[in-house]
């Protein structure tokens, strides 16, 4: 049987760590919604909505550290809010999608990550049309990056 004292320091460990894991999940929900907004954007790209991109999506959502601690549930959600937009007013979603990601513009590691994530989004179906092109042009106009080095440097695998 533990002491007071022990089953205290265990349960103060088991609080501040849920408190580790909420201040990530609540301080980084802009960062969750601007990933979205990236997927979004590039998996309507090309006017479909494609397993692949989707599996693309979860597969995302899992690897990311910085996305890990979001409930993935509550992000798939986000996509598919941002998704029902872009298809039921087209203008208005690409301009608050546009602005999600725009405010990462001064952030070089976020807006390197969002940059990762469209392209894996992109090539998730090995078949990179024009249209997914132009979309992750204008999401590194957004971040105000060199779409050309940029898409250069994703296809050497950086």
């Amino acid at each position: 049987m533990t002491s007071d004292g022990q089953r205290w320091g265990k349960d103060l460990v088991n609080i501040l760590e849920k408190l580790r894991v909420e201040t990530a999940r609540y301080g980084d929900e802009p960062f969750l919604k601007a990933a979205m907004a990236v997927c979004a954007l590039t998996i309507l790209a090309d006017g479909t909505v494609g397993l692949s991109e989707r599996y693309q999506v979860d597969a995302i959502l899992g690897a990311m550290d910085r996305l890990r601690v979001h409930n993935p549930h509550k992000a798939v959600d986000i996509l598919d809010d941002y998704i029902e937009a872009l298809r039921t007013e087209p203008e208005k979603a690409q301009d608050v999608l546009q602005g999600k990601i725009l405010r990462y513009a001064g952030d070089f590691k976020s807006a390197r990550t969002l940059l990762r994530i469209a392209y894996l989004v992109i090539s998730a179906d090995d078949d990179v049309v024009e249209a997914e092109r132009r979309a992750f042009d204008q999401i590194c106009l957004a971040l105000t990056v060199n779409a050309d080095e940029i898409w250069a440097k994703m296809s050497e695998g950086g």
